[in-house]
């Protein structure tokens, strides 16, 4: 039985563990696509710039085909909540937030909140999570109040790539969920998101003290522990720590009263 309350609503945001790495294969059956009652609208659905969201996820929804742990959360909400969900989403694979750090794909991309530093506004990443926030919100059929944001970055900002990246990322995150906030009109909108595994080549300790400050100081900002996550490659969650990660930010959910269900049971874990 679906839940009856309102809509619930989500933003996500950031980098390739968001992005998706883990290859559809590997999604285990219990989580198969297409997943329903999850209105879906990303920087990779047909006709996001419309700000026209899809019915249910699908495999083509994804990026080349891969997932990453907020599909999990996505799951639980819907098919455990029971709750009728809204995600608006904007991510891309080794994106600093500052200009001088990782660009993604074209080497140009960054979440900065300085878009004038950059080449182009076209670059700008936040401007691209705006445009799709504010197009889905004017063309949906039902009023959308936004509850929460999923976020994880970090390692484009590693200092083995720009020490001055590094150096400035807790100004510049936070500077950033400012600005992710004012596009929805909520100063004080909850944000989860979570550490880079310490197993990870782009670990940079500067970011995580970056983070966890933010946290230390915004009781809206959460953050799961994943410094022992286990990977797939060099960088990237593998199946078990996505699943682990997505169900952990479900039980956050839970826990700061965005929903009301059972939280699950995955074990001691910590949110900062």
């Amino acid at each position: 039985m679906k839940n009856e309350s309102k809509p619930l609503t989500v933003i996500s945001a950031g980098q390739s563990n968001i992005d998706g790495r883990v290859p559809i294969a590997e999604l285990p059956s219990q989580y198969s696509l297409p997943l329903k009652n999850c209105h879906y609208c990303s920087n990779y659905t047909p006709d996001h710039e419309k700000g026209v969201f899809q019915d249910a996820i699908k495999v083509s929804d994804l990026s080349d085909n891969r997932w990453g742990f907020d599909l999990i959360t996505y799951y639980y909400l819907t098919q455990v909540a029971k709750y009728d969900l809204y995600v608006m989403k904007c991510s891309e694979g080794g994106t600093s937030i500052a200009p001088t750090g990782e660009g993604g794909h074209q080497g140009h991309d960054h979440w900065t909140t300085e878009i004038d530093k950059l080449d182009s506004p076209s670059n700008s990443l936040l401007l691209q999570f705006k445009h799709i926030i504010e197009a889905c919100m004017k063309a949906s059929k039902q009023q959308l109040d936004v509850n929460a944001m999923i976020w994880h970055q970090g390692e484009g900002d590693r200092s083995s790539f720009s020490q001055v990246a590094a150096d400035n990322y807790y100004r510049n995150l936070k500077n950033v969920f400012k600005a992710c906030r004012g596009f929805v009109n909520k100063p004080d909108l909850p944000i989860f998101c979570g550490t880079v595994s310490h197993n990870s080549e782009q670990y940079e300790p500067k970011v995580e003290a970056g983070l966890l400050k933010i946290a230390k100081e915004d009781p809206n900002v959460h953050v799961v522990d994943m410094q022992h996550g286990t990977l797939l490659d060099q960088f990237h969650f593998d199946p078990k720590s996505s699943i682990y990660f997505g169900k952990a930010i479900y039980n956050s959910f839970i826990d700061q009263n965005i929903i009301k269900a059972s939280r699950l049971d995955i074990g001691g874990y910590r949110v900062y």
